[in-house]
């Protein structure tokens, strides 16, 4: 099996445990507020990623002007983008907030492309991009649109912002893991988001919160430790590292999808023919800029093949 097939499988893991996060984050918030749910997970894959580093990276060194370089992608993939995006939930709409961190891949492929000269902006690849976000349009709003108002702007912005950030994370990581391995990279990244997110810990009511918290809740926030923290992040500098920036942020509209379908087989949630289509135009959308990018014939190359 070819290291782009398997990126392109493991891709399509990260879609999956991310889809399911929202439906892990709701046991998780039944007995911890979001900033501290928030909290033990980030705690949890910290310590993960930790003891995994020392185990199989024992001897790894990474250059100290290259540390200041992962701290900021710590800072923006984990500190700054969680909290925009648990401080934009609260002030809009869940059809609003999804509609918006959709636009994040689009800020992907123009900002690797025009702004920091890491890819080609190709026509094809823009319509699978645009195609992509029409489909989850549809699914979040059955056809019926988004409402965006003054009692929402505030909210609605913030959620722009945090699709901006997440794009800036995922091209200014390309040079990165590039010289490094993905794992470590990654690794060193959320052990500073942690770090910078640790004063919230002293959040009043932190401590009582983990105390109480059941096995039940525990079981998710190892879930979303491992597989959609640690597994995911992983094989997310895994994608831009071989596939590029662009190509693997298409992968976030799977995301979406995926969470719909679990809530439409678990929770009985309500759906209709936009859903459906919706979600075809998903894949038809990642399918069309993959095959633009010739990721589907591309031979391997030998930098490649060292991870």
């Amino acid at each position: 099996m070819s290291d782009t097939l398997r990126v392109y499988i493991g891709l399509f893991g990260v879609a999956f445990f991310w889809g399911t996060s929202w439906a892990a984050s709701k046991i998780g918030l039944q007995e911890f507020s979001p900033l501290h749910l928030t909290l033990v997970r980030f705690m949890a894959a910290s310590v993960i990623f930790y003891c995994m580093v020392k185990l199989f990276y024992k001897d790894y060194v990474i250059e100290k002007q290259d540390k200041r370089r992962i701290w900021l992608l710590g800072l923006l993939g984990v500190s700054i983008y969680f909290l925009l995006q648990h401080t934009g939930l609260d002030m809009t709409t869940t059809v609003n907030s999804s509609i918006l961190i959709a636009t994040s891949p689009i800020f992907t492929m123009f900002l690797s492309a025009k702004l920091f000269r890491q890819e080609e902006l190709t026509y094809s690849g823009i319509f699978g991009a645009l195609l992509a976000f029409l489909g989850v349009f549809l699914v979040f709003t059955g056809g019926k649109g988004i409402s965006i108002g003054r009692g929402t702007l505030i909210g609605d912005l913030l959620m722009l912002l945090n699709s901006v950030v997440w794009a800036l994370f995922s091209v200014l990581g390309k040079d990165v893991v590039d010289k490094y391995d993905p794992f470590v990279v990654m690794a060193y990244a959320y052990l500073y988001g942690t770090i910078t997110m640790l004063p919230f810990a002293f959040a009043p009511g932190f401590v009582a919160s983990v105390k109480t918290a059941s096995i039940t809740t525990w079981a998710a926030v190892i879930y979303l430790a491992l597989f959609c923290s640690v597994y995911s992040y992983y094989m997310w500098y895994k994608g831009i590292r071989i596939l590029g920036a662009s190509q693997t942020a298409m992968f976030n509209y799977i995301n979406p999808v995926i969470a719909v379908i679990i809530g439409v087989i678990f929770l009985k949630e309500a759906w209709n023919v936009y859903t459906l289509i919706g979600g075809i135009l998903v894949f038809l959308g990642v399918y069309i800029t993959s095959a633009s990018k010739g990721n589907f014939l591309k031979k391997e190359s030998k930098s490649h093949l060292k991870s």
